[in-house]
């Protein structure tokens, strides 16, 4: 069965279409997730784009999502007031709520982009506000990159909303850039005791190295740009991705069924072979022994595959060079 009949089935089931898949981005880019973008007609997406029009929230109707609300607040794990300071940085992508660490940063190559350009009052909201607003009891996806606090907006939830989740996606630092940051340390100690394993670590960085200095050695922009893209850097920050373990009993078809899709759009075939495997087991019916068919066809496929053979070429050519020199 492909994967595109699969995704079909999985949204014209009752326990999807009663129930549809929470997404939820904070700190959006404004470009949508390619991942979503598959499950955007059978889900709910939930977006936060702070600006100047005066309304609370809309449901927009220009949406490839099934639904789309967008606030146009910036989200805070508590807050008694309306509106809090904004640091707008030099580079839009460095703004936070957090000041950045200036001092820090000075032996960063980049260090500019977190220039406070101006301090804005912004509107604010607390993410159980939201979820209570649209009447929503579960997230099913959670991706938040807000410059410094997405640990304390994940952990601003109840637990069983955190528990319940099957996919997490945060980007914190290991530099120190704000001050008061979650930093991925701290990622990592809350999670090692919640119902999550890691999938995914991709670690992202800058040259260690004072601004002055790294244009006096590229005097250019385009060198600068070759340099920035083509140097070893040093880790600044890392985007992590989580997946429940599915261990509580209380996980039903849907969760598996879901957990499966969002498995196998990362590519990530063997825990989906899992998911599909042990929800055989659970619940039974052809469906699940079909999830589980695709995942095995897919990893069976996966090893003869371009890419894979690009990989042990390089292995090869590796050794080889190892042993050589």
């Amino acid at each position: 069965m492909s994967l595109s009949t699969i995704i079909k089935k999985i949204a014209s089931a009752e326990v999807i279409k009663s129930n549809p898949p929470v997404l939820i981005d904070i700190g959006a880019s404004g470009k949508l997730n390619s991942i979503w973008a598959t499950i955007a007609p059978f889900s709910i997406c939930i977006a936060f784009d702070a600006d100047k029009r005066e309304f609370d929230y809309i449901e927009k109707s220009d949406t490839v999502f099934k639904k789309q609300f967008v606030f146009n607040k910036i989200v805070v794990e508590s807050s008694d007031k309306a509106k809090q300071s904004f640091y707008l940085t030099q580079n839009p992508f460095c703004s936070s709520l957090l000041k950045p660490d200036a001092e820090s940063l000075k032996q960063f190559h980049y260090s500019d982009s977190f220039a406070i350009k101006e301090t804005v009052e912004i509107d604010v909201i607390e993410l159980k506000d939201v979820l209570a607003k649209l009447n929503i009891n579960s997230i099913d996806w959670f991706k938040t990159d807000t410059q410094g606090t997405d640990l304390r907006l994940y952990k601003s939830l109840n637990e069983t909303i955190q528990n319940k989740m099957l996919v997490l996606e945060f980007e914190p630092g290991f530099m120190d850039a704000y001050l008061g940051e979650d930093k991925i340390s701290d990622v990592m100690t809350y999670m090692e005791k919640k119902p999550f394993f890691l999938t995914n670590f991709t670690i992202k960085g800058a040259l260690r190295m004072p601004k002055d200095a790294f244009e006096r050695i590229y005097k250019s922009n385009l060198a600068r740009k070759i340099a920035d893209h083509t140097l070893k850097k040093a880790p600044g920050w890392s985007e992590m991705i989580y997946m429940n373990t599915l261990n509580d009993s209380h996980f039903t078809s849907r969760e598996f069924m879901l957990a499966w899709l969002f498995a196998t759009l990362q590519d990530h075939h063997d825990i989906a072979f899992v998911y599909a495997k042990r929800a055989n087991e659970k619940f039974g019916g052809d469906f699940f022994v079909d999830l589980q068919k695709h995942s095995e066809q897919t990893l069976q496929k996966k090893i003869y595959s371009i890419g894979s053979l690009f990989k042990l070429i390089n292995i090869f050519i590796g050794k080889y060079i190892t042993k050589t020199f």
